[in-house]
Parts: C-alpha cells; structure tokens; sequence
C-alpha cells in the first residue's frame, strides 16, 4: 500500500523545510515532476529544488496533513491541507492535490503538486 510511503515523503518534505534543506525537500519529487504553485508559472524538473530554496530562504516552514488518498495502481491521488508558518506564526491555510507517481524502483515520488490558499484575497485597490 502506498500510503505508508506517501506519509514517510510527507513527513521528509517538511523535515526539509523545518531544517531548511531544500535538496531534502527536492529528494520527495519525482525527475520529471511539476509544481503549479498559486500566482506562478509551473515549475519543472531541477528548478523544482531551486522553488523550494527561495522559500527556505524567505524563512518558510509548514506542514501537510491528508485527507485522502485514493490508489489506482502505480498512481495515488493525496488531497489535504497544509500550514504555512514563518518565524512560528502561521501565515496562511490552503489545500493542496498532489498525484504520486510510483518509480520503476517501486519507490513513490510526487509527480504533480498543486496548492492554493484558503485565507481570502486581499481586495484589489
């Protein structure tokens, strides 16, 4: 079952965060994964490790909690909601999707990961 994986990669994911290791947070994706972050143009391959980094370096941590997983042989769809916290404080909620692809090797590695907020925009001025 994939669940024990994916909650092992979850839990590597914001290790990285918390120790600001983005090469650790990078390690959870799949070579050929994309990232569809909020207000950005998708991000691919190597550049996903570099994403991550700037986030590090912006003082961000957080974590990730399912809600479901859904298996359907070498896919698994995890939706959930996560907290973003900078210096302690949580600064903003949302959900994400994330589709998990498992490796020829039989590992599992995020293969596409959405997110967007749940905290209300900000009016436009």
């Amino acid at each position: 079952m994939a669940r024990s994986d994916i909650d092992a990669l979850n839990q590597t994911f914001e290790q990285g965060l918390e120790k600001g290791d983005a090469d650790m947070v990078a390690s959870v994706y799949a070579p050929d994964a994309r990232l569809f972050p909020p207000g950005s143009d998708v991000v691919e391959g190597s550049a996903i490790r570099d994403f991550w980094q700037g986030a590090i370096d912006s003082g961000m941590g957080g974590g990730l909690e399912t809600e479901s997983l859904e298996e359907h042989g070498d896919i698994a769809v995890e939706q959930g909601r996560y907290v973003l916290r900078a210096a302690g404080d949580v600064v903003e909620r949302g959900k994400y999707v994330v589709v998990h692809r498992q490796q020829p090797d039989g590992t599992w590695r995020f293969g596409l990961d959405i997110w967007n907020s749940s905290d209300p925009s900000a009016s436009p001025a």
